[in-house]
């Protein structure tokens, strides 16, 4: 029992001792541990948090696409609210191949160079501007230099300009009609219940009916999209039309007023007399023989220059 006493406060003196004389390590080792379980507390919690906001950022993006599918029945779908995209292809129909596909024909219309000159994001304005350099293009390098050769004499400004009109606005007229039966064609075919489609190329014909579903979201894009097209290309159409047939009358008027050559002008008789006396002057010139006798050309006109020998 004495042993085990002693054994005891032996012990507890060096445990003390130790305590005293590695105090600054031990202190030093619980500081150093205490700091790191902090930092790696605070770590954990950072992660925890960031984790939380990606959370939080994915669930609001969901909410938004699903919201904007709500929207456009599966056809726009935004991502951010700075971006926004269209898919390459649509959903249902798919027994029909993908480019006859009402919704797809709308898509890669919308992005065909030409096409998309009347979609919603470029607007009156826009299509307006692009016309407006067409009409300048071509007048000044096509339609004013035909109207020049066609006009040669002096005095005739106004029939220049009022031809070289009528030929620009036609084509600027031939370019709308096209933009308006493309969007007038795929306007039908988001209207439709049906969808007609050839399977192989080879006339065979082919009806899928749409499901409600589809037919809900075409009808939206057509209201949304397609029908404002449709209805700002009828107006400029039918505008370039009523202006290229004012143009013609406005052409014919200045034509008839001062035509290029008029047999009932007084003077029309002493031109051909002048004409006469310049024949006769050379025919005396050329001892009788017809003047085209020395040309080629006109010898071979003349049905082998005849009266030539």
């Amino acid at each position: 029992m004495k042993i085990a006493i002693v054994f005891l406060l032996l012990l507890t003196t060096l445990v003390s001792t130790r305590t005293v004389v590695c105090g600054f390590v031990v202190t030093s080792s619980s500081t150093t541990t205490t700091t790191t379980r902090t930092a790696s507390y605070q770590s954990i919690q950072t992660i925890i948090s960031k984790r939380r906001q990606q959370q939080q950022h994915n669930h609001d993006g969901a909410a938004t696409r699903n919201k904007c599918r709500q929207k456009s029945c599966g056809i726009i779908i935004k991502a951010s609210e700075k971006e926004e995209f269209l898919p390459e292809t649509s959903f249902g129909a798919e027994v029909v191949p993908e480019g006859q596909r009402p919704v797809n024909e709308y898509l890669d219309m919308k992005r065909a160079p030409l096409f998309g000159w009347a979609s919603n994001e470029v607007g009156t304005d826009g299509l307006l501007l692009r016309l407006a350099i067409i009409y300048v293009v071509v007048f000044a390098t096509v339609g004013y230099p035909i109207a020049g050769a066609t006009f040669t004499q002096d005095g005739f400004l106004l029939q220049k300009i009022a031809a070289a009109n009528v030929g620009t606005l036609g084509l600027v007229l031939a370019v709308l009609v096209r933009l308006y039966s493309g969007w007038g064609y795929v306007a039908a075919r988001l209207q439709s219940k049906v969808i007609e489609y050839e399977e192989t190329g080879w006339y065979d014909g082919n009806f899928e009916p749409k499901t409600e579903a589809e037919l809900k979201r075409d009808r939206f894009l057509y209201q949304s999209d397609v029908r404002p097209a449709v209805d700002r290309l009828k107006v400029l159409t039918l505008s370039a039309a009523t202006l290229w047939v004012a143009s013609c009358v406005g052409l014919n008027v200045a034509t008839s007023m001062k035509p290029v050559f008029n047999e009932y002008d007084p003077t029309v008789l002493e031109r051909v007399r002048y004409d006469e006396d310049f024949a006769n002057k050379a025919a005396q010139q050329s001892g009788g023989r017809p003047t085209y006798c020395d040309n080629r050309y006109y010898r071979a006109v003349a049905n082998g220059g005849q009266g030539c020998n």
